[in-house]
């Protein structure tokens, strides 16, 4: 298995960096829950609706737990769990929710494994036995 890479210009003005080229990871398409559900069906005795009804029931009952505050562990795949931006305030007391509550987001943390101190980086589970192969035809974009 391979991703493709390609450079893309950082175009940033007040970065310091502004104007180095970084990689990018090019997409290879989008796999919705139907092609999913029929992956799945594939690989195991489950129907692929079946499979899809799970599917949409995990995705209902993530939705439930997280409004109302739980973390979501799914073993071997990651956690989610929502966090807010807010605008900051002087004080407290100054603090109002309608006003600086900008919006809720919902954050993922891919599954993954620390290596040596306990406090080392996480190597991510999905990231591991993927190959970095330049993008056909790749040249450097402005």
């Amino acid at each position: 298995m391979a991703i493709f890479i390609r450079l893309r210009k950082d175009k940033m003005g007040a970065s310091k960096d502004h104007h180095k080229y970084y990689a990018h990871v090019v997409s290879a398409g989008e796999v919705d829950t139907e092609e999913l559900a029929s992956l799945i069906q594939e690989n195991t005795t489950f129907k692929k609706g079946e499979v899809r009804g799970l599917i949409d029931e995990l995705v209902s009952q993530m939705k439930r737990q997280l409004a109302m505050g739980q973390t979501i562990n799914l073993d071997g795949f990651g956690r989610f769990h929502l966090s807010v931006e807010s605008e900051g305030s002087d004080t407290p007391q100054d603090f109002d929710i309608e006003r600086d509550i900008k919006r809720v987001k919902c954050k993922f943390m891919p599954a993954g494994t620390r290596q040596g101190k306990q406090h080392g980086p996480i190597t991510q589970l999905f990231g591991e036995g993927v190959d970095v192969k330049w993008f056909p035809t790749s040249e450097a974009e402005d």
